[in-house]
């Protein structure tokens, strides 16, 4: 049973383990899951942070490139306004001469004065060869005459040989002639090409991870820092026209030449330009490279939290099964040394060399031996020995004996058998002894009771047989007595039927006794009146109860009808009093029995009011013998359960009675009780 036990111990344990290992490992998958996505959201949302600051931050170096190129245009134009302002006022037009020499000191290329018929009155060349004044800036001319509000107009020639000329024309105050001023624009061209927004955009484009930068209106593009293929006009894209729409940055995953990108988009205006978007694409292979190193780590170390949890469990499981095996192993040995020390019946091993190995206490207490393991059997046992020992035939066999132990015989019952402690080279020999002499006894006495049963049974038999002559010649004397008396000597003829009588009655009283002790008669029980039984021992105890001081109490509201012995009833109730007097040395003192019905029982219940019983002697209330008083018998309740018990009944102390003690007393409730 203990191996089938274990076995299933070990199968629920290992089910347990697997079950733990499946939901610790579920868990940490899960909550591994868990991290990736909010690890995946979190990054996603900071790439997005990243990108929203990037395009925050292009806007406002567009708009400040801007406003540089303004800035710097409006430099150039005071310097430029400042030398026509000097060319009218020197009179500088009548002096061509004065005029060369002014444009070679402030580094001009030509200067160009036109009339109000923008015919030339003064043109003269500085620096280079003679370059006519191109077909655009004539047309100026013609512009600011016809509408000279904006009296100055800048012009930047940049033309594909990588020359750049600017181009300054200003009407006079008069209205009447206007100044062409022109100059070498080449450093001023590569100014603003550094500074501009286009040059920006290509030099920001090329940090890493940043794919394109376009500048989008709903003309078309206006920049973009590499060719971004095709792309939806803004009207064509809902998400683009959204975004125009809005105040804000907006973002998306959007799919561009064969590559998903993260894109930004803001809209911008300015001056410079027209109200439009800036796109800015954010490459998502380093996100996606560092979501795939990350993913790789938290499985990874998923998985060998798992492999170490596991190998914990496993560790743990073998270490505990290792203890349960100990300590069932601890527990059967000391179990069955327990089993062998407490059993009845002698049990001895003997190896090959007549050694003994084990005994047990009662192999010891039967043959009156002590202290004989590792001794010889033979030394052990004496002359017993062989007997008991056997031969190799008889060894497996059961065999009876009776032996001479001290002063006293005994019949033994001997069971032999061999075991091998090593298989195939080493025997021992169990030997199981009973020790049967009381059995024997017993049987002896049974038989006894047997014949005399037997004899009883005769003997009944044969008295019958007499009791009928006798009560013939009883008859037959009495009315020889009363017909047949002799006229002489009567009175001795009446004397003899007399005693002729006397006798067979004393034989018939003689026969009746014995015929009663050979039946062995059992009687039932009568039926009492327990109410009255009480009040009687009541009144019987009063006086003892006045001169100890004691209130007697009892409490009954019907009839109530038991069987038992009436006399025996009484003398529960007196030594329940006495009990309880003994047990009062104090005042007030008070006895209060009370009698009712239970279901199918009768309750009865005897308290005082004095300090009760200890909790560890509730055992040892109804244990003969045993009393707290110095004079005590420790006859008193014992008698009580005695009597009770005897009549079919039942009596316990209250133990949750907390004013003094209290014993109740459970009789059965007679079947008949509507008889007297």
């Amino acid at each position: 049973m203990l191996s089938a036990s274990a076995t299933r111990t070990t199968r629920n344990d290992q089910r347990t383990i697997v079950v733990v290992v499946v939901v610790l490992a579920l868990v940490v998958f899960a909550l591994t899951w868990v991290s990736i996505i909010e690890s995946r959201d979190d990054s996603f949302k900071l790439l997005r942070d990243q990108g929203v600051s990037f395009t925050e931050s292009l806007a406002l170096a567009a708009q400040n490139a801007i406003n540089s190129e303004t800035f710097y245009d409006q430099l150039v134009q005071i310097r430029y306004a400042d030398l026509v302002a000097s060319i009218i006022e020197e009179e500088y037009v009548e002096d061509e001469t004065a005029l060369v020499q002014f444009a070679r000191a402030h580094d001009l290329l030509s200067v160009h004065v036109f009339d109000s018929s923008q015919a030339i009155l003064s043109g003269v060349v500085a620096r280079g060869p003679y370059q006519p004044i191109p077909e655009f800036a004539r047309q100026e001319v013609g512009q600011l005459l016809l509408d000279p509000e904006m009296n100055f107009v800048l012009l930047l020639d940049d033309d594909s040989t990588g020359q750049a000329t600017h181009y300054y024309l200003e009407v006079s105050s008069r209205l009447d002639k206007v100044v062409v001023v022109a100059t070498d624009a080449l450093f001023y061209s590569e100014v603003i090409r550094q500074t501009g927004i286009g040059y920006l955009a290509q030099r920001l484009a090329g940090a890493e991870g940043i794919e394109y930068i376009v500048y989008q209106t709903t003309d078309g593009i206006i920049f973009a820092s590499r060719w971004p293929g095709r792309m939806l006009s803004i009207e064509s894209d809902s998400f683009l026209t959204a975004a125009l729409d809005s105040d804000t940055i907006m973002s998306r995953e959007h799919q561009i030449q064969e590559e998903t990108v993260l894109e930004m988009v803001r809209p911008f205006s300015s001056s410079a330009y027209p109200f439009g978007l800036f796109r800015v694409g954010l490459s998502l292979d380093s996100y996606h490279a560092v979501m795939r190193g990350f993913d790789r780590q938290m499985i990874i170390l998923a998985m060998s939290l798992v492999a170490a949890i596991t190998l914990f469990l496993l560790y743990f499981g073998a270490r505990r099964r290792r203890k349960e095996l100990s300590l069932q192993y601890t527990e059967i040995k000391s179990v069955t040394d327990r089993i062998l020390e407490q059993m009845r019946t002698g049990v001895v091993v003997i190896d090959s060399d007549q050694t003994i190995r084990m005994a047990n206490k009662a192999f010891e207490r039967i043959f009156g031996v002590r202290d004989i393991l590792g001794k010889l059997w033979s030394r052990v046992l004496g002359d017993h020995s062989v007997l008991l020992l056997g031969d190799d035939e008889s060894s497996q066999e059961e065999t009876e004996t009776t032996i001479r132990v001290g002063e006293s015989t005994r019949t033994l019952l001997i069971a032999r058998s061999q075991i091998e402690t090593i298989p195939g080279s080493q025997t021992s020999t169990v030997m199981v002894v009973y020790d049967i002499t009381r059995l024997k006894d017993f049987e002896r006495a049974s038989a006894r009771r047997e014949r005399l049963s037997e004899m009883g049974n005769l003997a009944a038999g044969v008295a019958h047989e007499i009791r009928n002559p006798l009560n013939t010649i009883s008859i037959a004397a009495q009315r020889l007595a009363q017909e047949f008396t002799p006229p002489e000597d009567a009175e001795q003829y009446l004397a003899f039927t007399s005693q002729i009588r006397g006798e067979t009655s004393r034989l018939n009283e003689i026969i009746s006794r014995f015929l009663a002790l050979a039946r062995e008669e059992k009687r039932q029980s009568p039926l009492v009146r327990l109410d009255l039984l009480i009040r009687e021992s009541f009144d019987f105890l009063a006086l003892e109860a006045r001169e100890a001081g004691i209130e007697m109490k009892f409490i009954c509201k019907e009839p109530v009808r038991v069987r038992g012995n009436g006399d025996e009833i009484k003398q529960v109730m007196i030594n329940l009093f006495n009990n309880a007097k003994e047990a009062m040395p104090g005042n007030p003192k008070q006895f209060v029995v009370e009698l009712t019905h239970q279901d199918q029982r009768v309750l009865l219940s005897a308290s005082d009011n004095g300090p009760g019983i200890d909790s560890s002697e509730y055992d040892k209330v109804f244990a003969p013998y045993f009393t707290t008083k110095e004079a005590g018998t420790g006859l008193g309740l014992p008698t009580v359960q005695r009597i009770i018990e005897g009549i079919g009944g039942e009596v316990e102390y209250d133990r949750n009675y907390k004013d003094g003690a209290r014993f109740l007393i459970f009789l059965p409730r007679p079947n008949d009780e509507s008889s007297t």
